[in-house]
């Protein structure tokens, strides 16, 4: 009996040690590609961001970028905006994923293509469309003149206006990964608190919330990411708020500084490393919490 039991524990031990080899190979080819196009681009920014053709190794660059009002501003106005755009990208998205999939109508299947749209835009275009709604003659201050006598609405080239367009792209991103969160919930689930006489907002607040807390983690990480990174949709609608993409690029074109360039690159990939982290760890803690 002892012998048979040993042979039963050593053969999943067998099966997993043959297993290794196979998962080994097939993760290999994205290896090779995060290698190649993260790792080693990556490591390339860090170094030239330190060493100089003519002063060797220096970090006189990372001083400028941490001490400069001018780059300081455009890391504060970038998180806003990331962050900024993210929250409301969460409250519109939660309620109509919600909607989307608990409804199954023709409205919310029209919703859904709706929102998945801006998926396809690139950023320059996004920002075209906030200027077409809400420019100096777009169709907002234009409709609000001729009604009121008054343009209401022209906020394309302000901070609202900018964070308006980061939303817009942002809320594909979220409304995809929020609706196959909410496809997981049972039915049954939301139904017992319903009959325990849980208010729509308690089953809100108690059930939906927590069982999405992951998910809402990994569209928050996936929206955040993608505004510190926008450009097409920043260059369209800044007119005086300077985002950290925006100086990456002048640097490389403009006054054609590579090293500050890469310095800039460096400080905001470590920002956003580090923000995409602290949103996961909260999304785990969440997760198992629930």
């Amino acid at each position: 009996m002892s012998a048979t039991a040993s042979a039963n524990r050593s053969a999943p031990r067998k099966r997993r040690g043959a297993e290794r080899p196979v998962s080994l190979l097939l993760g290999l080819p994205l290896a090779i590609v995060v290698g190649c196009l993260l790792l080693w681009p990556l490591a390339v920014l860090a170094f030239n961001s330190v060493v100089s053709q003519t002063d060797g190794v220096t970090f006189d660059n990372y001083v400028t970028v941490l001490t400069s009002d001018r780059y300081l501003t455009s890391f504060l106005i970038t998180s806003v905006l990331a962050v900024g755009s993210t929250l409301l990208a969460l409250l519109l998205c939660v309620p109509a994923a919600l909607y989307i999939e608990r409804t199954k109508s023709r409205a919310s299947r029209g919703i859904a293509v709706a929102l998945t749209i801006p998926l396809s835009l690139p950023g320059i275009v996004i920002g075209f469309f906030v200027i077409l709604l809400f420019g100096n003659v777009g169709l907002v201050p234009v409709a609000s003149n001729a009604l009121f006598g008054e343009p209401i609405g022209a906020m394309a080239y302000t901070f609202t206006g900018l964070l308006l367009g980061y939303l817009y792209f942002n809320i594909p991103r979220v409304i995809l990964v929020v609706r196959g969160a909410v496809a997981q919930i049972p039915h049954d689930t939301l139904d017992a608190a319903r009959t325990l006489g849980a208010t729509p907002w308690h089953v809100y607040q108690r059930v939906v919330i927590p069982a999405l807390r992951p998910a809402i983690a990994s569209a928050s990480a996936l929206s955040l990411a993608t505004a510190f990174g926008a450009y097409g949709t920043a260059v369209t609608l800044s007119r005086g708020y300077r985002v950290v993409p925006l100086d990456i690029a002048d640097a490389f074109t403009e006054s054609f500084q590579p090293q500050l360039a890469a310095t800039l690159s460096v400080v905001l990939a470590l920002v956003t490393t580090l923000i995409l982290v602290i949103v996961s760890r909260l999304g785990e803690k969440g997760g198992k919490l629930s």
